[in-house]
């Protein structure tokens, strides 16, 4: 039986678009070009596709991905003819390293932004929706709300400095 055929389609392509950016990301961050980094992520897209089979899905989806695509940046740069103006698979497998530290680190900040947000104060959790899940500059929601673009940017920079310290507390914790 074909491997593609066994696979679920619904379950590579949700797990593939959520994560579609930070494969991209981490391309880019090894290859330096992103026409290359373009081109390679749909080569590692089909790669993924393939091997699809044998990803574990109680493990998360990115770092097996990442692995799949350190290896299609191995190859990519064994192919091209002019190989000094990519890195090494030295320096490839270090970038591949410090993104990865990196990307634990940008999730971990992500999930503590989450857990800071739903612990401010309804009224605080409101201006913010308002301000930037909204349409519309400061302007206008002064407006709307009957209070002074000045008293709301005050505001919402108290609120910044908040999630900002609660953020880095939780992440400080975790380390």
């Amino acid at each position: 039986m074909d491997v593609c055929a066994m696979a679920n389609p619904d379950q590579f392509t949700s797990l593939y678009t959520k994560h579609e950016r930070q494969l991209y990301r981490f391309l880019a961050s090894m290859l330096g070009q992103p026409a290359d980094a373009e081109d390679l992520l749909q080569e590692t897209a089909k790669k993924l596709w393939r091997e699809f089979e044998s990803y574990d899905a109680e493990k998360p989806f990115l770092p097996w991905a990442c692995a799949i695509a350190r290896y299609e940046v191995l190859s990519f740069g064994k192919r091209q003819k002019v190989k000094r103006k990519y890195f090494s698979d030295e320096v490839a497998e270090a970038l591949a390293e410090e993104w990865r530290d990196a990307e634990a680190d940008r999730d971990l900040r992500a999930l503590a932004l989450e857990q800071c947000i739903e612990a401010l104060p309804t009224s605080d959790r409101r201006l913010l929706a308002d301000r930037y899940a909204g349409e519309g500059s400061l302007k206008d929601l002064a407006e709307r709300s009957g209070q002074t673009p000045n008293v709301l940017y005050k505001s919402l920079q108290r609120i910044r400095e908040m999630l900002f310290d609660c953020v880095t507390r939780k992440v400080a914790l975790e380390h």
